[in-house]
């Protein structure tokens, strides 16, 4: 819903920044075709640009995380029922109002649209047409102005002259001929979607202007009287508009539109002026481009080492192993490194691993799993040279999202070095890697940072309006499952109730994130977030 909120807002300051260019230095030109590409071409550009924003990746490092001792381990899973049925109390949410209203909004202009165009498809079908050349004629005595609706022209016999129907039906045919509908089914179905804006309506008369614009042009340059045909436009003053998605013979009649029959034609040199709609492009390309965030947590993607030796060769002694968690499950991909050097193996989907370690060494194996406290064993294989067995038995970690460092993150660091290649350590062996992914919020830190901020701030606002004073601080735990959805949220502490059940919402309305990997696998990853209202 945020996002399509984003859309709007971003889509609506590039309507109304391309109509200001229009008005201002093209409006009285007598380009009436390039009029015409700059009006459907730059809404039709800004919808693309809004629709497909830029992305560009920032590398960013994980922030501190705040003292979770009391909770570190299996988070308790059961939560209460009345924390889990928070974010569906009866608290007024400003946001959902603001949808409702945009919706019905746009049904009803939609609405308005169909009922509109169905009074000439419904004459088109009972009437019988008069087929001519590129357009079917329709005699009806409902609407007393001439306008055209696709290929079809609507004349009122009762209101026409026979003589005057050669300039009519001219004007009507060169609509058809230059397909203007087109024009207009865009901007009708585009007033639907943006009613709220005064400044597509503008661009809806001035698209429909400049069509009348045109269609006058080719009615001269057939050579047809202009004192006569503008005689004929006077005649149709009175009438009113038919239909929105219709090019009617008196739209925009006036001094204006009389005038530009006669003005002299505009010099070339002043197309130029449509130049400035790429400054204005260029602005709503990169003021909302979105940025994509990258962890460049050390332990992500690069070797468990500290520094580039590997094992040293020798008489070997194979360690057997398994992985599992704390039920006795296997944990199939973990990774089982030799500290201090890039040997390293992967466990099997039992949870199994063997790993060859120099005889008569004191060593240690590091177990790691995404969502898992890193496991580090003790090996000692000087005691009489035969294969040894280990267990490792992994704890859920609970990682802290600390929301002061969030906030607080304002240089962004550059991407740490790549790790060591095979050829940094002379070729000898090759280089283990842990594969290992955390979950990634949409637009990472910095994209949950702000998600935070504005949902604290809807919070606070909205629960004032219910007379409540929205202080205090709370810590609630949260699952991201191997599908990205948040669950199992619950407090874990809180010094008020109402932060409490505040932040529970604002967890529950989180977006779904990218989930944690192990070796391409999701898994889930247990996390605990601390906000202060």
């Amino acid at each position: 819903m945020a996002q399509w909120f984003d859309f709007l807002f971003h889509a609506s300051i590039g309507i109304s920044l391309f109509f200001i260019l229009y008005w201002l230095l093209l409006r009285q030109s007598t380009h009436f075709n390039a009029n015409r590409i700059f009006l459907l071409g730059s809404v039709l550009l800004v919808v693309l640009a809004s629709t497909f924003p830029i992305h560009y990746q920032v590398a960013v490092q994980p922030t501190a995380t705040f003292n979770l001792s009391m909770i570190n381990g299996t988070l308790n899973y059961r939560g209460s029922q009345e924390e889990k049925g928070i974010s569906g109390s009866s608290e007024v949410d400003w946001s959902t109002i603001l949808l409702v209203i945009y919706v019905t909004g746009a049904c009803l202009f939609a609405l308005r649209l169909f009922i509109q165009s169905w009074k000439p498809i419904s004459i088109i079908r009972r009437s019988q047409a008069k087929k001519q050349a590129n357009f079917y004629l329709h005699e009806n005595d409902r609407y007393a102005l001439p306008f055209s609706f696709f290929n079809h022209i609507f004349v009122n016999p009762n209101y026409h002259k026979q003589e005057e129907l050669n300039e009519i039906l001219t004007h009507e045919q060169v609509h058809i001929h230059e397909r203007h509908w087109i024009d207009l089914l865009i901007i009708e179905l585009l007033t639907v979607l943006f009613w709220f804006n005064p400044f597509i309506w503008l661009f809806e008369l001035a698209i429909k202007q400049n069509h009348e614009y045109l269609a006058d042009e080719g009615v001269l340059s057939r050579g047809h009287s202009p004192a006569r045909y503008q005689a004929l436009l006077v005649n149709q003053l009175m009438g009113m508009q038919v239909v929105g998605l219709t090019n009617n013979l008196n739209f925009a009649l006036g001094p204006t539109r009389l005038n530009m029959m006669k003005k002299q034609k505009t010099p070339k040199t002043k197309l130029l002026r449509m130049a400035w709609g790429l400054p204005i492009l260029a602005f709503m390309l990169f003021a909302f481009a979105e940025p994509n965030y990258k962890s460049t947590d050390p332990i992500i993607r690069q070797t468990m080492a500290t520094n580039n030796n590997v094992v040293p060769s020798g008489e070997k002694v194979t360690v057997h192993g398994k992985v599992i968690d704390e039920s006795g499950e296997p944990l199939p991909g973990a990774s089982i490194v030799v500290k201090g050097a890039t040997t390293g193996t992967v466990t099997d989907l039992q949870g199994k691993f063997s790993l060859d370690i120099p005889k008569d060494t004191e060593i240690a194996l590091v177990a790691s799993f995404v969502g898992y406290q890193t496991k580090v064993n003790e090996v000692n294989t000087s005691k009489d040279g035969k294969d040894l067995n280990y267990k490792f038995v992994m704890k859920r970690a609970v990682i802290g999202i600390d929301t002061k460092s969030l906030s607080s993150a304002k240089d962004v660091p550059p991407p740490p070095p790549p790790p060591p290649s095979p050829e940094t350590n002379g070729g000898k062996k090759e280089v283990f890697y842990v594969v290992e992914d955390m979950p990634q919020y949409p637009g990472g830190f910095y994209g949950l940072n702000r998600y935070l901020n504005t949902q604290k701030a809807e919070m606070k606002s909205k629960l004032f309006f219910n007379g409540i004073d929205l202080k205090g601080k709370a810590t609630v735990g949260f699952t991201v499952n191997a599908k990205g959805e948040v669950t199992n949220v619950h407090v874990v502490n809180q010094t008020t109730d109402e932060a409490g059940k505040a932040l529970v919402a604002i967890v529950s309305g989180m977006d779904k994130w990218q989930p944690g990997a192990q070796r391409g696998k999701p898994v889930p990853v247990d996390y605990a977030i601390q906000l202060e209202f």
